[in-house]
């Protein structure tokens, strides 16, 4: 399942200094625009797979973030896709995350591709 959102998710600095209602409200609009998302993909919520998830996120913005700073940017994203049931849980062991940045400032966007690994889930 691929996904496109035009929403960046912000740096782990920008987060860090964001008041936690701000913070709350970006959660909101990335819940929005995935819903979005999910309909145009036609995707029926919640997918909740029993497997574990490779998530495999493209962010392209006008410039790239070092790579700390872009992976830790990454959570209200990932919280809002495990609040729509995209994601059994955000925790290493129900996720595989992988994070690419590309710079385009012409066409700026996230894509958000998933795919069920149905090996076992390791034991932590």
């Amino acid at each position: 399942m691929k996904l496109i959102l035009l929403s960046l998710p912000p740096s782990v600095n920008q987060l860090e200094r964001m008041h936690w209602a701000v913070r709350r409200k970006m959660r909101t609009r990335f819940c929005r625009e995935l819903a979005w998302a999910m309909i145009e993909a036609q995707v029926k919520p919640p997918i909740r797979e029993p497997d574990r998830m490779r998530v495999q996120i493209k962010v392209y913005r006008p410039r790239r973030f070092d790579p700390d700073n872009a992976m830790g940017g990454l959570k209200p994203l990932i919280d809002a896709m495990r609040d729509l049931g995209l994601l059994k849980n955000d925790s290493p062991k129900w996720i595989d995350l992988s994070l690419e940045q590309y710079v385009d400032g012409k066409n700026p966007r996230t894509e958000i591709e998933m795919t069920a690994l149905r090996s076992k889930v390791p034991r932590a």
